[in-house]
């Protein structure tokens, strides 16, 4: 006797057993373009399958995941949009958060998985979920198992929610990523709202997917949490050494992540309509280009320390702030000195001290680093550089004055002095210190702290010499 086989049970399984294969099938009840099925589609839809598997058990997650991916590479489509569909056809209990940086468009993505459940071919694959007749909104929906996707944006109100898996699709957009304020409101809601709606914090795990736009947005914030897991997955367009794992670099094809998609004519156009700041973040997954941002890495040569050196007068800049909290700036101080009308850097450093410790801190920079009767501490002339200096002043003989307050914003400030620094008159002596001060000051102004490029400027800015005023005709 043959045995018939239910066509739409055995497809219903495999959409059940793979995430991809669910992902293939229903591509085209949401999207009419043809796909074009690069590997890293599969790639994050078996992660995210993978990281299901604890859930689905109510098992102690093994981490939280990262994914850094550009734009047009299927990131929304699989992770926000397809697979709390997926899910809850292997488990039609669970519970959803999505949040994104906008409320329309966190609500575009709500409703193409409305339109996913609802379609006639999910209903005929999977007819023992149906949604809920009172609860069918754009912005919460639930099924009749307990199941739930409520939608939210950055900054908005979850109050009384709480899910089983929590999905992040862009807490800010690349013009947010330029003020303090929004990139502040953006890590808060990430690390502190939404962690605070999981139903089990050893289970619910957090999905962040976004593009990387500066080093303190929410991707750097959760990165640089001691002793948190996270599964980091960074895939740039361009394989330029930074791809996360780096075993996943022997997929790329001529270095790129998606040939056909985002093929190098794509790419040099994103570069035209983005310049090398934009393409960095949302192409690159870097908060600045590589070869560096306003300030370039191979401006700056790195010499061996010379016995001539000994005899010049070191002098010091000064970037000061008082706290312990290493989530505020620390301050930052540079020796350096003029030789051969070349700027010496000997040494910098930063530190998280309190008011009392820095009176110390300061002073013994200064000794370690060929302070002599010749030299001048300077410093940033702001509140706690203020109290600094005049402290200083009255308990140490130390050569120690406030900077001359700025006329101009950073960033015109480093325009002001880059000429100096791009030809090569900046030389930093071979240290441990090298590479974090090159990498602060490069990836200005997209990092998180900026206190070495305040050092160099002010280290320039004071000691360059004067342009000779043009007299005007009366």
């Amino acid at each position: 006797m043959q045995v018939k086989i239910n066509p739409n049970r055995a497809l219903a399984e495999l959409c059940r057993r793979s995430f991809f294969r669910f992902v293939q099938e229903f591509w085209d009840v949401i999207i009419p373009e043809t796909p074009v099925w690069n590997w890293h589609i599969k790639y994050l839809c078996d992660e995210l399958q993978h990281l299901n598997t604890f859930v689905v058990k109510r098992e102690p997650k093994p981490y939280d995941i990262i994914i850094n991916i550009p734009p047009g590479s299927t990131k929304s489509t699989i992770a926000t949009q397809m697979y709390n569909a997926w899910v809850w056809t292997v488990d039609p209990t669970q519970r959803f958060i999505a949040s994104s940086y906008a409320h329309s468009l966190s609500l575009s993505h709500a409703i193409k998985t409305r339109d996913i459940v609802n379609s006639d071919k999910y209903k005929d694959l999977f007819p023992e979920i149906v949604l809920k007749e009172d609860q069918r909104g754009k912005s919460d929906f639930r099924n009749d198992r307990g199941g739930q996707r409520f939608t939210t944006s950055t900054g908005g109100t979850v109050t009384g929610m709480h899910a089983h898996q929590i999905i992040v699709d862009d807490p800010i957009n690349p013009q947010q990523s330029a003020s303090d304020a929004e990139r502040e409101s953006a890590n808060t809601f990430v690390t502190s709202t939404l962690s605070s709606r999981k139903i089990d914090k050893a289970v619910t795990p957090t999905i962040i997917i976004m593009q990387r736009l500066h080093e303190a947005d929410p991707t750097g914030v959760m990165l640089s949490k001691k002793n948190k897991k996270i599964k980091h997955i960074n895939l740039p367009a361009e394989d330029k050494g930074n791809v996360i794992p780096s075993e996943l670099a022997a997929n790329y094809i001529d270095g790129l992540l998606d040939p056909i998609r985002l093929n190098r004519e794509v790419l040099d156009e994103a570069l035209i309509d983005l310049g090398s700041y934009g393409y960095a973040g949302q192409y690159g997954q870097n908060p600045a280009p590589q070869e560096g941002g306003l300030i370039k890495k191979h401006w700056f040569e790195i010499i061996d320390w010379k016995p001539e050196f000994n005899n010049l007068a070191w002098n010091f800049t000064a970037d000061t702030a008082y706290t312990e909290d290493e989530s505020n700036d620390p301050s930052g101080y540079l020796a350096y000195a003029k030789y051969n009308n070349d700027f010496i850097i000997r040494f910098a450093q930063t530190e998280y001290l309190e008011f009392p410790d820095l009176c110390k801190a300061l002073p013994t920079f200064a000794q370690q680093n060929g302070y002599s009767q010749r030299s001048v501490i300077e410093v940033e002339p702001k509140a706690s550089g203020k109290s600094l200096v005049q402290t200083l002043k009255r308990e140490t003989s130390l050569n120690i004055k406030e900077g001359k307050p700025p006329a101009k914003d950073k960033v015109a400030r480093v325009n002001d002095t880059s000429p100096t620094m791009e030809a090569g008159r900046v030389k930093l002596v071979r240290g441990v210190w090298n590479k974090e001060f090159l990498d602060q000051i490069s990836t200005f102004p997209n990092a998180e702290h900026d206190e070495y490029v305040d050092c160099l400027t002010m280290m320039i800015g004071d000691t360059r010499p004067k342009k000779k005023g043009i007299k005007r005709r009366n």
